[in-house]
């Protein structure tokens, strides 16, 4: 059975449904916002049914991706694969070991898969380095008025 992720909202509260009656529960979970590891909690309802979720604390969905890209720091390039992204960054993967650190600027290029292959080039700040060869990135703007803002809006399922 699939635990449900249930997002947590501006006022530090998740709701969700009972599996069994349907009864909708919403809860303060600002205890468990600024946890480094995932968050499972299981909850009792009424009905005498108890169940689990995950609580997701991103800003926004991620999409899995694939596009083939650089990342661009001190004048070295660092080619690549860009995994997953979201409005507010991207998971990028390099072929060759990259000595890069978190709270650092960079910038990334690479082109979408959109009809007119919209290449993108966008300053980032490394958030985490996940191994010598994986880096959490956010944009360093998320206001995308440019060819990524109409692929977030046609090309990006909000719902998965």
């Amino acid at each position: 059975m699939t635990i449900p992720k249930v997002f947590v909202n501006s006022n530090m509260t998740a709701t969700f449904a009972c599996e069994s009656c349907g009864e909708l529960h919403t809860k303060d979970v600002s205890k468990f916002v600024g946890h480094k590891t995932r968050v499972r909690l299981k909850y009792k309802c009424k009905c005498g049914h108890t169940f689990s979720v995950f609580l997701e604390r991103r800003r926004g969905v991620r999409k899995e991706v694939f596009f083939k890209g650089l990342l661009i720091q001190n004048q070295k390039a660092y080619r690549g694969v860009i995994t997953d992204m979201s409005l507010n960054g991207i998971r990028f993967k390099t072929t060759d070991k990259a000595r890069i650190e978190e709270d650092t600027v960079a910038e990334v290029k690479f082109t979408l898969d959109n009809r007119s292959r919209s290449e993108v080039l966008r300053p980032i700040k490394i958030r985490k380095v996940f191994s010598e060869n994986c880096l959490g990135c956010e944009f360093v703007d998320t206001n995308h008025f440019d060819d990524l803002g109409k692929y977030f809006l046609f090309h990006f399922d909000q719902k998965k």
